[in-house]
Formats: C-alpha cells, sequence, structure tokens
C-alpha cells in the first residue's frame, strides 16, 4: 500500500452544491458517487466507474481508513465528506491534505483551473468540465425529447460518458502537478493542526430551530401578503407588484415615474402624501428582503437539524482569515431587541398579529431574529467570548504605540485616551458627554441604512444581503470587498435618495475628498452619481487629459441637469476642408442616462439624436440671474447684472471637457483651447474664493455665515431650514462594507460613498478601534493630524513597513521591521508575522501607480475575479499584518478552547461561540483561555468578553 493517495470524485445529487454545500448535497438520498479517480504515490492515475457497476479495490479502501496514508485532494472536504456519505462511516480529517488551503498559503486562486493557469502547469483542467456536470451531476428537466426523464445516465450518452471519465482523471493529474510545483512550500505543522480543527468544527455544524425559522419565513410572506392586499385595495391593479401597472396608476395620480427601484419610490415618497405615499411605501415593504438568512438555513440544513460547512480555512487569502459560506454568519444582523425572547416566541408561535402590534416594523423584528435561530442541543447552552478591541491592541502593540498599550493595560478608555493625547487634556476631565471625548472618536461606524441597494456584479442587493463573493463598483471598475459590517441601530437622515448616518463619508460634485453626508446636505452639494457599472466617475476638476472622450463613458459626463443648453441650434456646424476638427463631440445613441457625449467626429459630418430624457431644463439665456452657494451658510450671489459677469453656458466650468469648436458657443466649454472665447467667458468659483465684479458690486459686504439677515439680492432669506434639502428618518440598522477595492468606496442607493478601511484619512482614524461621531468637515484634516501627532508610532510603522517591502523586493535583501519580516524568495514576497506564519505576495515589482509614483505591486485575483497585477502600500500591507497576527491570536485560542473541553460550533470575526452541557465549564473560564498570551506575543495585552445563552444572540 502507497503512503500517498490523490483521490477526485464525480458525483450525483439533486440538491443544488453551490447553494446547499457539500454536507446538504451528500445528505440526499438521491446522492451517489459515479467516478473515482485515483493514484498511489504520484503513479499512473486509475478510474473507477461506479455508476456502472464498478468496485473500488481493497487497497484503496483499506487507504482511506487508514490514518498513516496521506489522502490529497483539491477541497479536499468535498471528497471526504462524499466517501462519509458513501461508506456510512465518518472519515475523520487527520490524515488529509487539502492542496486548495496550500495553494492559497502562497495567495493563489482557490480554483483548480485558475490555479493550473497561473502556475503554467503542463495538465491543465478540461474546459470541458462544466458542460459534463451539468448533464452528468444535476437533475435534468424532462422533455418529450428525452422521453421524460429527469437524469442523464451513462448509457443516454456514451461518448459524452467516456470524455467525462477522462476528465476526473485529469483533475488527478492536475492535483499532483500543483503539489509538485508547491512541493518546497509545505503547509506548516501548526497550520494543519488548525485545518483539522476547522474541520472538526464543521463536521459537527450547528444545531438550528427550524420551527422559528419556518414560522419566520412563513411570517414574511403573510406580512407580504397583506402588504399586497392593501396595495391592491388602494389602487384596483390586478397585480401591485407589477412595474408597468404601478406606473400606469401613478400616472393617473399626476405622477410620472421613470423607475420603480428602492432609490426611486424613497426619493417619491419625500414628494408625495396621502394616497401615492401610502403605495409607495407599500412598494418599500413588499421589496423587503427580510428572509433570505431563514431561506439559506432551510436549504442548508442537514437530516440532523444541523447545518454544517459555514467556514471556510483560509478563506481570506491575504490576511488568512477564515470566510463564511452557506448562510453567512459573519455579517448576520445585531439585535437590538430589549424584548428579544418574547419576539421570538412570538414568531415561533406564529402570533404574527401580535408581532405587529407590538413592534414598529414585522420585517426588522425577522432580522433581528436571525442569530437566535442558532440553538444549542438540548442539555447544553452557548457559552460565547470574543476578544475586546483586537486590532487596535494589535496595531498599537506591533508599532510600539506604548501610551496605547498602557490604557490598554489599565482602564481600556481608548477614547478618553484618544482625546487626551490629542488634545492635552488630562484624562480624568473628559467624561463620555465631553466634546473632546467624542473628537477622540472617528467614523469607524459611520453607516448606510438597511435595505439600501448596494450596485453588485449580480445586481442590487440590499446592503445587509452583500456577500463576499459579490463585486462592487466603486465608480471606475469592480472591486473586492472584506464583507458587510452591522453596526446596530442608529440615527439616520436621508439626502438625494441615500440613506445614512449623516457623518459617512461621500463624494460630491466638484471635490475629490469624501465630506460627510449631513454636511453635503447643508451645502445643497450634488452627490456623484454612478449606478451601471459600467461608467466610470469623473472625481473633481479636470483630471483627463485625454484627446477624446471615450463613449462608453457618456452617461456621467452630465448627469445632474442641464442648465445652461443655447437656445440656438447646436447643430449647425460649419464644415471645415482637409482637417479632422479634434474635440468635435459626436452625439450618438447609448442605452442608459445619457445627456450628450463625444468620440473624434469630422465637421458637420455629426447628426444631433434625440435626448433620451423626458424634457430639457428651462433654456437659460444671457442676463439670467444665476445663483449658487459658495460653502455651508452662504448666501446667493446674484451675478446677473452686468453683462461682462454672465455666466457661460453649461453645468460646471468643466462638465463636459471640451467645447464643440472654436468660435461657436460652447456646451460646458473648457476655457482655453478651442472652447476660448472672448465674449463667453465661464466664472470660475473655486472653493473658498469668490470673484466679485466692481462695476455692479453691492456696495455692503455680507459676511457668509452671518445668521440673521439676509442677502439684499436674494429673496428668500439666509435662514432657511436644512429639512428642505435633507430628511430626517429616524433610526434604522446600519451596515458599512469593509475596504471595497483600492479606493475604499463603493456605490449604494446610486450614489458613491466611502467604506471603512486602513490608512490615511478616516480609513487611519477606523483602524484604532474608535465609534463613529460626527466632526464638522473644516475640523477634520486638523483632527486627522492631531490624530497622527498623538500616535507618532504608527504613523510611522506604516511607512517602515512600505520601505521594508520595497527593499526587499528590489534589494533581494530580508529586511526588518520591529517583529515583522520582509523577504522575497522564489518570486514571492514573504511577510512573516510575529507567530511565524506568512503572507504571501506573488511576484511583486515596481510599478507606477494611480498616483503617479513608484509603488509595490503583486499578482492576485483582482476585483474583476481575474488574475492581474495589484497596487499595495504600507497602509494597506499594515492591514494585512494587523489582522493576520489578529487572526493567529484568534486560531490559537480556538486551539487551547477546544482543547479544555469547549467543543466550537461556530466562530465569526474575534467571537468564539461553543456548545457546552450544563453544569460543565464557565464563561469566565473561557474568557481566561481566550486571553491567554501566546508565547510569541509577550506585551501584548489581551482580553476576552463574554457571556452565556440559550440561543445565540449579541449581547
Amino acid at each position: 500500500m502507497g503512503h500517498e493517495l490523490s483521490i477526485d470524485l464525480e458525483s450525483f445529487s439533486d440538491v443544488d452544491l453551490i447553494k446547499c454545500g457539500v454536507y446538504a448535497y451528500a445528505d440526499s438520498p438521491a446522492f451517489e458517487i459515479l467516478l473515482f479517480a485515483y493514484s498511489f504515490d504520484g503513479g499512473e492515475t486509475q478510474i473507477i466507474d461506479l455508476a456502472q457497476g464498478g468496485q473500488l479495490p481493497a487497497e484503496v479502501e483499506d487507504a482511506i481508513f487508514d490514518v498513516s496514508v496521506t489522502k490529497t485532494a483539491y477541497n479536499a472536504n468535498f471528497e471526504r465528506t462524499c466517501l462519509s456519505k458513501h461508506f456510512g462511516r465518518y472519515i475523520p480529517p487527520e490524515s488529509w491534505h487539502c492542496s486548495a488551503v496550500q495553494a492559497a498559503m502562497l495567495a493563489l486562486p482557490r480554483s483548480l483551473e485558475d490555479v493550473g493557469r497561473v502556475l503554467g502547469l503542463d495538465e491543465q483542467k478540461m474546459k470541458e468540465g462544466k458542460e459534463l456536470i451539468r448533464y452528468f451531476c444535476v437533475p435534468c428537466k424532462p422533455t418529450k425529447a428525452n422521453g421524460g426523464r429527469t437524469r442523464n445516465l451513462p448509457c443516454h450518452a456514451p461518448e459524452k460518458w467516456g470524455l467525462f471519465k477522462t476528465y476526473c482523471k485529469r483533475d488527478v493529474d492536475v492535483e499532483k502537478s500543483i503539489r509538485r510545483k508547491l512541493h518546497n512550500f509545505p503547509i506548516p505543522e501548526s497550520e494543519m493542526e488548525l485545518y483539522r480543527l476547522d474541520q472538526c468544527i464543521n463536521d459537527r455544524g450547528v444545531l438550528v430551530d427550524m420551527g422559528l425559522v419556518e414560522q419566520a419565513i412563513a411570517c414574511e410572506r403573510l406580512h407580504k401578503e397583506v402588504v399586497t392586499k392593501r396595495a391592491y385595495e388602494l389602487t384596483g391593479l390586478e397585480n401591485p407588484n407589477s412595474v408597468a401597472q404601478l406606473k400606469g396608476w401613478l400616472g393617473d395620480m399626476g405622477m410620472e415615474a421613470e423607475s420603480l427601484s428602492r432609490k426611486a419610490v424613497a426619493d417619491m415618497i419625500a414628494e408625495t402624501d396621502g394616497e401615492v405615499e401610502e403605495l409607495l411605501r407599500l412598494r418599500l415593504l413588499m421589496a423587503k428582503t427580510s428572509v433570505k438568512k431563514y431561506e439559506a438555513m432551510e436549504r442548508s440544513v442537514c437530516s440532523d437539524g444541523r447545518i454544517h460547512g459555514m467556514l471556510m480555512f483560509y478563506g481570506a487569502n491575504r490576511s488568512g482569515r477564515w470566510s463564511g459560506k452557506n448562510v453567512q454568519i459573519q455579517n448576520l444582523p445585531k439585535n437590538d431587541i430589549p424584548d428579544l425572547e418574547l419576539a421570538r416566541e412570538l414568531v415561533k408561535q406564529g402570533r404574527f398579529e401580535d408581532v405587529e402590534m407590538l413592534y414598529d416594523s414585522t420585517p426588522n423584528v425577522l432580522s433581528e431574529l436571525i442569530r437566535t435561530a442558532f440553538i444549542p442541543k438540548p442539555g447544553c447552552r452557548f457559552v460565547v467570548a470574543d476578544f475586546s478591541a483586537i486590532e487596535a491592541r494589535v496595531l498599537a502593540w506591533l508599532s510600539g504605540e506604548q501610551w496605547r498599550l498602557d490604557v490598554f493595560t489599565s482602564h481600556g478608555k481608548i477614547y478618553e485616551a484618544s482625546a487626551s493625547s490629542m488634545f492635552h487634556v488630562p484624562v480624568e476631565e473628559i467624561t463620555k458627554t465631553s466634546p473632546l471625548r467624542q473628537k477622540g472618536k472617528v467614523a469607524e461606524l459611520a453607516c448606510i441604512a438597511e435595505d439600501s441597494l448596494v450596485l453588485t456584479d449580480k445586481g442590487l442587493v440590499p446592503i445587509q444581503d452583500v456577500t463576499e463573493e459579490h463585486l462592487l463598483w466603486d465608480g471606475e471598475e469592480w472591486v473586492k470587498h472584506d464583507g458587510v459590517v452591522c453596526r446596530g441601530r442608529k440615527e439616520i437622515m436621508e439626502y438625494e435618495g441615500l440613506r445614512a448616518t449623516a457623518d459617512h463619508p461621500v463624494w460630491v460634485h466638484g471635490q475629490q475628498e469624501p465630506v460627510q453626508l449631513g454636511i453635503a446636505a447643508a451645502r445643497g452639494a450634488h452627490l456623484i452619481q454612478t449606478g451601471n457599472g459600467r461608467d466610470t466617475v469623473r472625481m473633481g476638476g479636470d483630471h483627463f487629459t485625454g484627446e477624446k472622450v471615450e463613449p462608453d463613458m457618456e452617461p456621467l459626463l452630465c448627469a445632474d441637469k442641464v442648465r445652461g443648453m443655447w437656445e440656438r441650434t447646436v447643430a449647425v456646424f460649419r464644415k471645415f476642408k482637409g482637417r479632422k476638427i479634434q474635440r468635435m463631440p459626436e452625439v450618438f445613441q447609448a442605452p442608459a442616462d445619457t445627456p450628450v457625449a463625444g468620440q473624434e467626429a469630422d465637421g458637420g459630418k455629426t447628426e444631433m439624436r434625440k435626448s433620451q430624457r423626458k424634457a430639457v431644463c428651462k433654456i437659460w439665456r444671457k442676463g439670467n440671474r444665476i445663483p449658487f452657494l459658495i460653502r455651508v451658510g452662504s448666501r446667493s450671489v446674484d451675478i446677473g447684472k452686468c453683462g461682462e459677469c454672465a455666466a457661460g453656458p453649461g453645468t460646471g466650468p468643466h462638465r463636459h471637457k471640451r467645447a464643440l469648436r472654436a468660435g461657436e458657443p460652447a456646451l460646458c466649454g473648457r476655457r482655453g483651447e478651442q472652447g476660448k472665447q472672448a465674449h463667453q467667458r465661464d466664472p470660475i468659483f473655486l472653493s473658498g474664493r469668490v470673484a466679485i465684479c466692481k462695476r455692479c458690486r453691492d456696495k455692503e459686504t455680507v459676511r457668509w455665515d452671518e445668521q440673521g439677515r439676509d442677502y439684499c439680492g436674494c429673496t428668500e432669506g439666509g435662514g432657511r431650514k436644512e429639512e428642505e434639502l435633507a430628511a430626517d428618518r429616524g433610526t434604522a440598522r446600519v451596515y458599512d462594507i469593509r475596504n471595497a477595492g483600492p479606493r475604499h468606496r463603493f456605490t449604494v442607493s446610486g450614489r458613491l460613498v466611502h467604506n471603512c478601511g486602513y490608512g490615511g484619512g478616516i480609513g487611519a482614524l477606523t483602524s484604532m478601534g474608535a465609534l463613529d461621531m460626527g466632526v464638522e468637515e473644516a475640523e477634520l484634516p486638523g483632527l486627522i493630524a492631531d490624530w497622527r501627532r498623538s500616535n507618532p508610532h504608527i504613523t510611522k510603522f506604516w511607512w517602515d513597513v512600505d520601505a521594508a517591502a520595497i527593499k526587499a523586493v528590489t534589494e533581494k535583501q530580508k529586511t526588518k521591521v520591529g517583529k515583522i519580516i520582509f523577504e522575497y524568495k522564489s518570486g514571492i514576497l514573504f511577510i512573516t508575522l510575529p507567530s511565524g506564519r506568512k503572507l504571501s505576495y506573488v511576484k511583486p515589482r515596481m510599478a507606477v501607480n494611480r498616483f503617479g509614483r513608484d509603488g509595490l505591486t503583486y499578482e492576485g485575483i483582482s476585483e474583476n475575479k481575474k488574475w492581474s497585477r495589484i497596487e499595495t502600500y504600507g497602509p494597506k500591507l499594515v492591514e494585512n499584518i494587523v489582522q493576520g497576527t489578529a487572526r493567529d491570536l484568534l486560531a490559537e485560542a480556538m486551539l487551547r478552547v477546544e482543547k479544555k473541553g469547549y467543543p466550537i460550533v461556530m466562530h465569526c470575526h474575534d467571537e468564539i461561540i461553543a456548545e457546552v452541557p450544563e453544569g460543565i465549564g464557565s464563561v469566565d473560564e473561557m474568557c481566561e483561555i481566550m486571553a491567554v498570551r501566546p508565547k510569541w506575543a509577550a506585551g501584548l495585552p489581551l482580553r476576552a468578553d463574554g457571556y452565556q445563552c440559550n440561543f445565540y444572540q449579541k449581547m
């Protein structure tokens, strides 16, 4: 018998493997293994056709159960789980090796096909495999042509079956080639021990209260029926959910609706009342998705009443953290209902009318009860413990920011201590209500309201349902992210369709840096729109150098209403012979939101297209008075008195980037070049400045921030209330998304917003574990500077790491920053963490980054899910290092907790959930076990807090 057995299986089940996971897949009575390919010790690959009566050789069956024989497979959890079901006998993970984990530890792709291509193997996964799997491995639709069968057997397509056997053998050959290629980079035994624990946790699973799950689904469906019935009563429509019918009804009521998306409906609600408002609110309720997690539980639960396999080992290969699968426990909503147990019992007993009567929102109640569907088995309770501010502690420890370590070692009041350090005030004088304490906090918890639609590569998805599998649109490209974070219930506002906390950073027209939503609303600034996942967003001023505007950017060139269209025809051009006119926009048809855009075109040959908008706003003429806001609290500035001050056409100084052609009226003309015209100059008003025409100015100068008087040229006065621009929407459950791509932003409700992350500005402060607190925009730069001055070692650590990584790559020298080692070897940059584990960056090299400077890049899975070159820099590397170190602390704590008799059933971020028999163990003991400091973490102050419960919840 050999010492190493390589395996690949092909199987059939009527359960969807992707949606339900391998445990539910193999648990189906219809499950069976079709093909078994294997190789002993790298020898010739053999195939056993079990579907046609083949039998496994005795030596193969013996090897499967022999712990002295190493079984290898790519995604070995699939083979081991399927074989356990096939033999009707549990196969422990102790002697199994997963090549996918080995690849992930080197930051290589997790799929067999992709890693083979990246490594340039001679043996590649066969492209025909996907079609063959669809044919033989899943049920087929009964048709007359196939005789009404629901499954394709080998006899139905012998040639395909022969090819399928070749495909199965090829997978074993590819897996063997991968292991040969990675032979010099074995999985360390410490990680193998963690992998085995991970497999045991997934095998153990967690019990689900299916009574609650089923009633929650029924409650949501009943609630939707009630809402739909009321909508029918209001409208009389045959189907009030029909977009076409609903648009017609709204039109009859005097409201034209181009779209009934959540964003559009939310915008319309603010402009309506009576039956129309009620109907629109019902429309939002009908679109609620509160039960998706319950439906995932229902799909994934096995015959033992437990859900297995919800965690993926090394799922985040940049840091080594776990990722979620199936139910996605990494982003469960928090529970804020004070009488959580009562609400849970009411739903479980089917007392839906009582739920409706006692609580403001049934969908919100159902969301808060999702955690409570996980329960311990009879005779046990959950003991839950998590690290306190682990990332903030790790960063302070790695960077040597001693005053922060002293805080964590003593009273732990990091916000008060931050304010004390920043503003040089004794910590004793800073109370919870102190403004300085508030400024010691940062915008980590600035968030987006529940049910706000995030633009993903799978379409619009409510923010709470976004998973790490979704790509997000950041205004320029599809980007990956590190998951959704629930921030509890907070006060929110609504402005231009975006529902978020007032301190959430957003992008506005004319600025390259984000501002807080509340400030944007107070200014009346327009939020940047980015909605179709195809077009690049233009940030700030003129940053296009281009000689032509790409057609696919058309919808974003003029997202707002056109306020300066010239009344004369713009399609009549002079014909110039013998040369092509550069910067001549060609107007053409495009599918979405397209006012005017351009390619290069010959003068006089361009045809005007019919506008896709309903109407052009009022045509403004020379001499019209144009009010605009300079900054928060400013008055209107009237430049209509003097012909020399007349505003040029367009929606902004550079909205279209170039003139139609010289000598003619320009559409959003750019000053200079062909758009330069002495008689039609656009006055450009920059932030903090205003141009005053001496000939027609007022004799009296009025301060912009004077609250008590009106500007003499303004008929409305200076004290208008902010609620005309932004609406207070009370409180809502809010969420944020971690690290959305290199630009740290994503699209929600059609608007571009910031996310939480590391390094620089808001992101730098975020990493400190502070809570959100709205500060004035004008204070923010100074606040950041104060924070950096009070945390010099952390700031220095970011850029020391940056320099060390670059030196390791360019000079091929081992370098060290504090406890972190950087080394280039075999085409990979390795960063060794204090635990000894290595982070990997494939084929690193220097390249010009998006800021026009030389920076470090490496190859990896990019935001568009393709293997490509990715930029990085010091703060981002520090983020990986900090999260990786926090992961190692959790991993070692899990090993200790498990060995001390606390069986782990789930873990999430920095939290461990154990299913412990009554009368055994305690919360205090489990917290003490977690807080034990590893030998490699000398000087790191650790603390864990915990509780016990009879159903999972967040206390």
